[in-house]
């Protein structure tokens, strides 16, 4: 039923107070959710406490929500401002230098089911030489999909700055795209594949 609704119509049911199109938008984006709040704060607890108030305040304010034609673009922005207001972490990024690990879930969707030791460290090495907003406008513009627009809106950043730092990033996975190919497994469905892919046509 929710699953043949467009994203504003979704959004309108919610805002109409029908639980169970709360609770399928709970189930179809926690996944994203959660892997994204994790790479902001690697606290599990606190990611899923976030997330839980979270949804627990859109519930709470639903006859005051604004109506979105992007429901993934709502919630992953929204997250980071609570994680954000939480660990102060929109303050730190900029100064932080210890490198992100692609962690858990994400990881494996990068590498898909690939258990070589050797052959993940080694493709950690390479995403790790980014600095972390260029990895996390990556994960936004490809993983999540997010547009250049929104993904902007999320990371506080203009749009104009947003396709700098994403051409910076992409330019760098060029210049490495040799080490990623060798590095990738045969998953053809894998993020980082499509990704080398396009821009060695490009």
């Amino acid at each position: 039923m929710y699953g043949s609704l467009d994203d504003k119509a979704l959004w309108a049911s919610v805002m109409e107070g029908d639980k169970d199109a709360l609770a399928f938008i709970y189930n179809t984006y926690f996944p994203s959710l959660y892997r994204y709040g994790m790479k902001l704060c690697p606290d599990s607890n606190l990611v899923k406490d976030s997330i839980h108030d979270l949804f627990t305040g859109i519930w709470l304010s639903r006859e005051r929500l604004s109506a979105t034609d992007s429901i993934r673009f709502y919630l992953l922005a929204s997250l980071k401002r609570r994680i954000s207001r939480q660990q102060g972490l929109l303050n730190r990024w900029a100064d932080q230098s210890v490198a992100m690990p692609f962690a858990g879930s994400h990881e494996e969707v990068l590498i898909g089911e690939q258990t070589d030791k050797e052959r993940k460290e080694k493709l950690e090495k390479v995403i790790n030489g980014l600095p972390r907003r260029q990895r996390e406008i990556l994960y936004l513009r490809y993983y999540e999909g997010l547009d250049t627009q929104e993904t902007a809106a999320i990371m506080s950043l203009s749009v104009s700055s947003a396709y700098v730092l994403l051409s910076k990033a992409l330019n760098y996975l060029k210049q490495h795209s040799d080490k990623l190919i060798c590095l990738l497994p045969g998953a053809a469905g894998s993020a980082l594949l499509f990704l080398t892919y396009s821009l060695l046509r490009g």
